[in-house]
């Protein structure tokens, strides 16, 4: 009867044993599983965080394109506007300079203007337009500082071209003003005068 009974248990404890190692085997799958899962999880959106990241960039990279083209075509749109887009009328200048001149009572202004160029022989056109510009080097004497912005700012609005200065030097003149020359400064500049001509 003991020995019955003995048997009896051991069966028992094994079946209790064998149980208890499946419920671990699962358990264990069940967390390599979880794991698993857990480390694609975070591979996925690691992966999601940096499509997302360049997304942006390529929507900020487009949104700054889109800006910069609508700036253009506005600058485009204003320049033929004022009437910028006719072939380059140098008598014009001339005469808006001898004017610009005596209007401001400047002392003295020399200047000279360069045959025309396109403005960048590498791209040269802009749909149907090419940009065409003459340089201007000018040498005036000056009061003051304010005798060259107001003669650059006059440019800018009395003449259909636009007008971008290159560079300008400015020295102080040596020695007393003079009764003859009251002149104190001397400026020195490059200046283009830019069209936009349609091509034909």
């Amino acid at each position: 009867m003991d020995s019955n009974a003995s048997a009896l248990s051991l069966r028992h404890l094994a079946g209790s044993l064998a149980f208890l190692l499946l419920a671990l085997l699962i358990a264990g799958g069940l967390v390599f599983g979880i794991m698993h899962y857990g480390e694609q999880a975070q591979q996925t959106f690691r992966q999601a965080q940096t499509e997302l990241s360049e997304s942006r960039s390529r929507l900020a990279r487009a949104q700054d394109d889109e800006q910069e083209i609508r700036a253009k075509i506005d600058r485009y749109r204003e320049i033929i506007e004022r009437g910028r887009t006719e072939p380059e009328r140098r008598l014009d200048w001339v005469e808006a300079l001898r004017h610009i001149k005596e209007k401001r009572r400047l002392l003295g202004m020399d200047y000279e203007i360069a045959p025309q160029r396109p403005l960048d022989p590498k791209n040269v056109a802009s749909g149907g337009y090419s940009f065409l510009v003459s340089t201007m080097k000018l040498d005036m004497m000056m009061l003051h500082e304010l005798d060259l912005l107001g003669l650059l700012s006059d440019l800018a609005t009395q003449v259909p071209t636009l007008v971008s200065v290159r560079q300008c030097v400015l020295e102080r003149l040596p020695g007393a003003p003079q009764p003859q020359s009251p002149a104190l400064l001397r400026a020195q500049c490059e200046i283009d005068w830019i069209t936009l001509q349609e091509k034909i």
